[in-house]
C-alpha cells in the first residue's frame, strides 16, 4: 500500500552520465543521491532511517537509483517524467 514516501530523478545530465535522485516524504527531501556512471561512483546526502518501516532501505533505494540512472543514460532520457508519463 502507498505510504506517501515518493522517489523523484530531478536532474539527468547525459553529457556528464550523472542523475540527480531524491527520496521525500510530506514534501520534505530525506536523501539526494547522485549517481555518476562515467566516474562509476554514488554520492548519498541524508538518509532514509527516519522513515522506518514506511520506505525500502538506503541500500535497495541506492541499488534502484543506479538501475535506473543506467537505463536513462544508456537510452538518452532527459526527462524521466515524461518517460514514466509515456509508459504508464
Amino acid at each position: 500500500k502507498p505510504t506517501g514516501v515518493r522517489h523523484e530523478f530531478p536532474k539527468v545530465d547525459l553529457v556528464k552520465q550523472q542523475v540527480t535522485c531524491t527520496v521525500l516524504y510530506k514534501e520534505e527531501t530525506y536523501m539526494t543521491v547522485i549517481v555518476d556512471l562515467k566516474k562509476d561512483t554514488v554520492q548519498v546526502q541524508g538518509n532514509v532511517e527516519a522513515l522506518g518501516t514506511l520506505s525500502m532501505d538506503k541500500d535497495s533505494f541506492i541499488d534502484m537509483f543506479k538501475y535506473w540512472a543506467k537505463v536513462f543514460i544508456d537510452n538518452g532520457i532527459s526527462n524521466p517524467s515524461d518517460y514514466f508519463d509515456e509508459i504508464n
